[in-house]
């Protein structure tokens, strides 16, 4: 809402930094409040607690959704650490096949799922966990390890 439509319908003359209060207010009661029906509750102070209610409710609303966000937030994460384990536990079954010559298709298999890997959890993960469940560290791992611990 902007200045003048404010005054227009209070029929109040109000500074400029009084309608940004005033104007934070109507913000804060959400999108679902009409321009003239705040007005009207503005001008009571039996609409201007209808209109704190509002905000009460709205806050509470967005911090449901917040909480909501977080959880999937959450999951989302527990997912994509899962999947970076997953294809690091692959890699190296298929570079431990018993075998010292592996194939170009299990070494650029075992490269894509490191890149992939990276791209998931970042080269510092990926290298805690290659370190954590005994994993022999490809040269890009020994490159992150050396120019990370200068």
């Amino acid at each position: 809402m902007l200045q003048n439509e404010f005054e227009e319908r209070t029929k109040l003359s109000i500074t400029a930094y009084e309608f940004n209060g005033i104007n934070a207010l109507y913000m804060a009661c959400g999108d679902g409040i009409d321009k003239d029906v705040f007005c009207k509750l503005y001008m009571s102070f039996e609409g201007r607690l209808e209109l704190l209610h509002m905000i009460e409710r709205e806050h509470q609303r967005m911090k449901d959704a917040l909480d909501e966000h977080k959880l999937l937030l959450k999951e989302a994460n527990e997912i994509r650490s899962e999947a970076a384990d997953a294809m690091l536990e692959i890699e190296q079954g298929l570079l431990d096949g018993g075998t010292v010559e592996h194939t170009t298709r299990e070494v650029f298999a075992a490269e894509l799922l490191d890149r992939k890997a990276w791209w998931l959890v970042g080269p510092k993960e990926v290298v805690l966990r290659k370190i954590k469940i005994g994993m022999t560290l490809t040269e890009k791992d020994l490159n992150y390890i050396t120019e990370n611990l200068k």
